[in-house]
């Protein structure tokens, strides 16, 4: 019995490891391609004139993240390369959909939000390692943080998707203020709730992928709404930073 305990420990302890890996390397990616689309002026200009192509986008990405999480323990069943094409569809489709690319954000603003993003990161795992130290903390269900993940990411999209729109600055920056704020609030939530014992599906094989995934799209919308919050900030400061 004790054997078969420390092999789940440490079977649990490889998921975490490979959760946290498969985030940070998304992350890294979705940031680089951020950089990539607001650059593409021709594309900024047809989504300022067709509004309506980033709302479909969004719905498209919203169906995509529920039938990902609904269908995944079908999917950890299948073949590799199905398994590959339906996380990279739904990571591209979720990626581009929150990027607001109908905008540029200054360089310092990208910037700024690189680095609070893994401040944030960092702080978590901290949080998560005390809190499961003492058995103390913000912890939820494995149901709770899918569910509330995918709903924090649309609320989050959603909000910066409409903000794109908003002519008057003084509403857009506590809009987006309020998003930052409450996707800073669950990332905490997240990395203390995926050290809880029993948490990972142990004999689910790419059940960290799948959790991966759902951590990355948080800290992702975390990192965009760091990024139009700061350029909010300056443009309402009236401050002109871009370089």
């Amino acid at each position: 019995m004790e054997i078969s305990d420390s092999a789940v420990k440490l079977s649990v302890k490889k998921k975490l490891k490979k959760t946290y890996i498969v985030t940070i390397l998304m992350l890294l990616l979705g940031q680089f391609q951020v950089i990539i689309v607001m650059e593409i002026e021709p594309l900024k200009k047809f989504l300022m004139k067709h509004y309506y192509v980033s709302l479909l986008h969004f719905f498209v990405s919203f169906i995509s993240i529920q039938l990902y999480v609904f269908f995944y323990h079908i999917l950890e069943r299948k073949a590799k390369w199905k398994r590959f094409v339906a996380g990279i569809w739904t990571y591209e489709v979720n990626t581009i959909s929150i990027m607001k690319p109908a905008k540029k954000a200054p360089y310092i603003c990208l910037i700024t939000s690189w680095v609070l993003t893994f401040i944030v990161m960092a702080i978590s795992v901290f949080y998560g390692n005390c809190a499961i130290k003492h058995k103390r903390g913000l912890f939820v269900s494995r149901h709770n943080v899918i569910r509330w993940s995918e709903r924090i990411y649309v609320l989050t999209c959603f909000g910066i998707i409409i903000c794109a729109e908003m002519k008057r600055i003084t509403i857009e920056f506590p809009a987006l203020l309020i998003y930052t704020i409450i996707s800073n609030i669950f990332v905490i939530i997240f990395a203390a709730s995926i050290r809880k014992p029993k948490f990972y599906q142990v004999d689910e094989i790419a059940d960290h992928i799948l959790i991966g995934q759902l951590y990355y799209l948080n800290f992702f919308a975390l990192y965009m709404s760091y990024v139009w919050t700061t350029a909010a900030g300056i443009e309402l400061a009236k401050l002109d930073l871009e370089f």
